[in-house]
């Protein structure tokens, strides 16, 4: 069977270290929580930018927009119906916005789960493959992200009234959060260009060491995030088409390219791995792990395949036959971005319609909890399937 994946064993870490060790000399408060929350993305996303080499993905762009935007709709639509049939099995019952909250953290892949996939199956996956993985991690990322700002502005609560009401409400919502996300949208690829055509030019003048490379490169990152936030709130899209422009940018110093990029900052990225996973098992309370067990396991089985069913749906069989379309379904591993989402939702939950202010401290704690089953069991059955599945594929073998 092989080890336990990394993103799993931190994960168990966080939820058997008592909280209080880490908290005695200063409480984890809600401004600390979304401190860590805030900037672990920020540097999430920007590594993922980093790892988006256009140069490779020719000929698989469509595929991989395919996947990052119709894959996340149509996983997150299965297990939300899942979920929502699943429901009266949780104690005090479960309000549809919540549970449609907490379904959209899981739309994202993982970059950092996916490498530490990669590094245990001994790049058994051919390049075009793990390119393509990449490529679809970034895209589900964005994509989640703004999915979840939607959802989250739509399904707020509202004055009570009658059922005509409140469809005029909602389409009213909806309206008003799509001009949001738009605006988003547009604020972020401003910021992002901007930031990312000045990068190459400022670590060409600057940039003389690895060490001082590192340094430039999360200056650029944050300056790229309060960019977008003071444009119009597109922060964390500005982070990563920054990176992207880092990473396929032209340097007059040519080891400072890509490859340079991507290495220094991978400690950092898998710094805020560690801290996303961590804190979230810090945040899980036992008695609600144990009360929602069974609905955890039960979603485990449902993600993996919705995942597959949207892989089949999505990728042409003439361009990838079915081993193929095996492996990229296998490798839709989940853990730190949705994680931090996960802490995000529980913020939003009191102000979502149907939650009262009685409900939404308890239905946080079981939500977290399910969310952390899910990613936890998906982590250790995937890595599983997939070191059982590859030797017998010849098609995963290096070209």
């Amino acid at each position: 069977m092989g080890a336990v994946p990394g993103a799993a064993a931190v994960l168990l870490l966080g939820l058997v270290i008592p909280p209080e060790w880490l908290t005695q000399a200063q409480p984890l408060g809600p401004l600390q929580v979304e401190t860590l929350h805030r900037v672990s993305m920020a540097l999430l996303i920007f590594y993922a930018g980093l790892k988006t080499d256009l140069r490779r993905i020719r000929g698989m762009t469509a595929a991989g927009l395919r996947l990052g935007c119709g894959g996340v709709v149509i996983t997150v639509a299965i297990t939300a119906m899942a979920l929502l049939l699943l429901a009266p099995g949780l104690p005090g019952g479960l309000p549809p916005a919540a549970a449609v909250l907490a379904v959209c953290c899981l739309g994202a892949t993982d970059s950092g789960a996916i490498e530490d996939l990669l590094v245990a199956l001994g790049h058994s996956i051919r390049g075009r493959l793990s390119h393509l993985l990449q490529f679809e991690v970034a895209v589900s990322t964005l994509v989640t992200l703004l999915g979840f700002g939607l959802v989250t502005g739509v399904l707020q609560g509202h004055p009570h009234g009658d059922h005509q009401d409140l469809h005029g409400a909602l389409a009213a919502r909806l309206v008003d959060q799509l001009g949001a996300v738009g605006l988003h949208v547009i604020a972020g690829l401003l910021a992002g260009l901007i930031v990312g055509a000045v990068a190459p030019r400022l670590i060409d003048a600057l940039v003389r060491t690895e060490s001082m490379l590192l340094l430039v490169a999360v200056a650029l990152a944050f300056v790229a995030f309060g960019f977008g936030q003071l444009l119009g709130g597109g922060g964390l899209l500005a982070v990563f088409v920054a990176g992207v422009m880092l990473s396929n940018g032209r340097y007059r110093i040519g080891r400072f390219e890509q490859q340079a990029l991507g290495r220094v900052m991978h400690p950092l990225n898998t710094t805020a791995e560690i801290t996303v996973l961590l804190l979230l098992g810090l945040l899980v309370q036992p008695a609600a792990l144990i009360t929602v067990l069974p609905l955890g396991l039960a979603l485990a089985i449902v993600v993996p395949l919705a995942r597959l069913l949207a892989v089949s749906a999505l990728l042409s069989p003439a361009r990838f036959p079915w081993p193929d379309r095996l492996v990229v379904a296998g490798c839709g591993l989940r853990a730190a971005v949705p994680l931090a989402l996960a802490v995000a939702m529980t913020e939003e939950l009191p102000h979502l319609r149907g939650v009262t202010p009685s409900l939404a401290e308890p239905l946080g704690a079981q939500l977290l909890a399910l969310l952390f089953v899910v990613v936890l069991s998906d982590l250790l059955l995937q890595t599983v399937v997939m070191r059982r599945l590859l030797p017998l594929n010849p098609e995963t073998s290096p070209p």
